[in-house]
């Protein structure tokens, strides 16, 4: 089990003695463990847990206790439970110091945990017997487990009533806390109901720890009663694009299918059980526990439905399209053909699967109550202006898409302060970029509504121009003025210097200033130029760019690429790059990230090349494309996509990839080399008509 939801959960709202001895304890484990070397008594967690004061929230269910009776018992608590969480992270695999280190670290706990309950119960009580059972049941509940995450049973076994065994044996050792209160109490009367309280509130924990993890909880293969709902087998682990392919499909089945849903009013429904039966024996501090669990529940709750309901909302209110293709004449067209089929079906589901959900708290000092934010605006703006390349080749079949993609994009634009877009508008810490501005802009100037740019572009731009330019040509990615500031634009400066980063970009200035290009290039003939002369300063010695918020260098290679070939096609930045891209090809006629081809950074890399032919400098590469086509044959997936490739990189929480971003790329790459093959078999018919006249 993670920590996560206990972590959450901070220290409520006890008297000052309480947080004294909460205090002492802490200084005492620090004290017990100065005999152990510095590794093995590294301290488990930075943030406070909920064990660090367990025995005090069931002070008012054994009134005869004081504080100092309850003193050894909490140091005890602490120490074991500090050992338990690091053996979960070791059978998890996710222990973050060598193995050995880690042993000798739950060791070392245990052992002094062991010496001090010895210290306080005698070795015939009932506490002994007691704590027998709940160690046996934790083994158990692991062995159990660790069957499921090894693959011994299927996952379709991992019934609820699996989980809920695995959940409450898993947390069963924090009963020996009650047992040990009730023996210095010398008083069972409550322990029946306290310790079925205490597995009602476990089982709500695991619940909600399921949802937050399920991602984490699917690479490491280990089974959750979430994920066994919609996998019945065990997926194939150390295949990352196996798990990247398995993530797609599961985010979307997740939330819109109600999984979720279900999941979280689960934990709700064992909360209300927990609080029902402590609702007269326990006090406020245990109260104020269950009810941050609950509010966090809800709020998972209403963000759940929020984006369901909003992403179903568009799709009711979309306008019906038919796709109307013609028999492909090339192979390029094949896949051209099969790409286009998958976008228009996500577009007809809201493009729910390119959108970018993060899991963002308070606890992280950020302002808003819902914790899950998306962002697509980037996405369905990549999307719309792959569909205006199709748009031109299939004669204007996509203006309607087009329009209302374009909409869309308005519509998300926003509306205090100096507009523009935020990749997730919810995140009030979260300023506007240039990034997203460039992409919108490139999207509103393709579909013709230059009007629109102009209404809703000029001022986040002046601003970006005027107060976030540096001397060298850079400019900012985020754009917030250098005076003036409300307080919400203070609070984005304060969130770009601790958790977001500052500074240029070299695909973010690209792509803005190859926006630039196509809105106005003589107005901003300056800009542009100063830009390009920062950029060209910024090339790699291989000839790349390195990007900061993507993956790889063949993004940034790229939207250089574009900006150069337009508008310094002489510079010998561009035939740098192009030797970069051609010298990087592999075996199998693709480009990848790491060991392996993907075909993302093979979309990606075509298009690149493409600009050779664009700019007429080179004329070579026809044997490259045509072996990246056949890769990007064989990479195809059945349902006519390509599969996810990590692509934006986020400063905080998971990295983003979707199937539809990589088969939009694609598509944008076999139509760009459709296009300029196409031509080339032109030129060489009008030479043989010349020779033959």
């Amino acid at each position: 089990m993670s920590l996560q939801s206990f972590e959450a959960l901070s220290s409520p709202p006890f008297s000052l003695h309480i947080q004294q001895e909460i205090e002492e304890t802490r200084k005492a484990v620090g004290r017990l463990l100065e005999r152990w070397s510095d590794e093995v008594a590294l301290t488990s967690s930075s943030q406070v847990t909920i064990y660090e004061y367990y025995p005090y929230l069931f002070l008012k269910a054994f009134p005869s206790l004081t504080l100092a009776d309850i003193r050894p018992l909490n140091l005890a608590s602490r120490l074991f439970a500090s050992s338990i969480f690091r053996y979960d992270k070791i059978m998890d695999c996710t222990a973050t110091v060598d193995l050995s280190t880690s042993i000798l670290f739950t060791q070392a706990r245990q052992l002094e945990a062991y010496y001090l309950l010895h210290q306080i119960f005698p070795p015939k009580t009932a506490f002994w017997e007691r704590f027998h059972d709940y160690v046996v049941e934790y083994a158990k509940a692991c062995v159990y487990e660790h069957r499921f995450a090894s693959g011994d049973q299927p996952w379709q076994e991992y019934s609820e009533a699996v989980a809920l065994q695995i959940a409450v044996g898993k947390n069963g050792i924090s009963k020996a806390t009650i047992a040990g209160l009730a023996e210095l109490a010398q008083d069972d009367s409550l322990l029946k109901p306290l310790i079925e309280a205490i597995n009602h509130f476990n089982i709500a924990c695991q619940m909600s720890d399921d949802l937050l993890d399920w991602k984490e909880d699917l690479y490491s293969g280990i089974p959750s009663l979430l994920l066994s709902r919609i996998v019945h087998e065990r997926p194939a682990q150390g295949n990352n694009e196996e798990m990247t392919r398995w993530k797609d499909i599961l985010a979307r089945e997740i939330y819109y299918d109600g999984h979720a849903r279900y999941i979280v009013e689960l934990a709700l429904e064992s909360l209300e059980r927990a609080d029902g039966i402590t609702a007269n024996l326990l006090g406020f501090e245990w109260h104020t526990i269950t009810a941050k669990l609950r509010h966090r529940c809800q709020a998972l709750l209403q963000d759940i439905e929020r984006i369901v309901d909003a992403n179903l909302h568009r799709v009711r209110s979309q306008p019906k399209f038919v796709l109307t293709l013609p028999s492909a004449q090339s192979q390029w067209q094949e896949i051209i053909w099969d790409g286009l089929r998958f976008i228009v079906q996500q577009w007809r589901l809201g493009f729910g699967e390119a959108r970018h959900i993060m899991h963002l708290t308070q606890e992280e000092e950020f302002s808003t109550a819902q914790e899950y934010h998306y962002g697509d605006v980037f996405q369905r703006a990549l999307i719309a202006d792959a569909l205006c390349d199709a748009n031109e080749l299939l004669h204007d079949q996509f203006q309607q898409v087009i329009d209302y993609e374009a909409s869309y994009l308005v519509s998300c634009r926003l509306t205090s302060g100096i507009g523009g877009w935020s990749y997730f508008s919810s995140v009030p810490e979260l300023a506007p970029d240039a990034d997203d501005l460039g992409q919108v802009m490139q999207v509103l100037l393709r579909a013709g509504r230059k009007a629109e740019v102009a209404e809703y572009c000029e001022t986040p731009l002046a601003v970006l121009l005027q107060d976030n330019v540096r001397a060298d040509g850079s400019f900012e990615t985020w754009i917030v003025p250098a005076t003036g500031r409300t307080p919400q634009q203070e609070r984005q400066v304060q969130f770009n210097q601790s958790k977001w980063g500052t500074g240029p970009d070299n695909e973010v200035m690209a792509n803005l200033l190859y926006a630039l290009m196509l809105y106005d290039q003589e107005r901003f003939t300056q800009t542009i130029w100063h830009g390009m002369t920062y950029l060209e300063s910024q090339q790699q010695a291989d000839g790349s760019w390195v990007s900061r918020w993507y993956y790889g260098s063949y993004y940034g290679t790229y939207v250089c690429l574009r900006l150069f070939t337009v508008a310094q096609p002489n510079s010998p930045t561009i035939e740098r790059a192009l030797s970069f891209l051609r010298s990087h090809q592999r075996d199998d006629g693709g480009w990848g990230l790491k060991d392996e081809s993907d075909p993302l950074s093979t979309a990606l890399a075509l298009l690149g090349l493409a600009t050779a032919q664009e700019c007429n400098s080179h004329t070579g590469d026809l044997n490259r494309v045509e072996r990246a086509l056949v890769y990007l044959q064989h990479s195809q997936e059945d349902d006519n996509s390509w599969p996810s490739i990590q692509f934006i990189r986020p400063r905080m929480n998971e990295p983003y990839g979707s199937r539809t971003i990589t088969s939009t790329y694609v598509v944008k790459a076999a139509i760009t080399w459709n296009r300029l093959l196409e031509n080339v078999s032109v030129n060489k018919s009008d030479i043989v008509s010349g020779a033959k006249q």
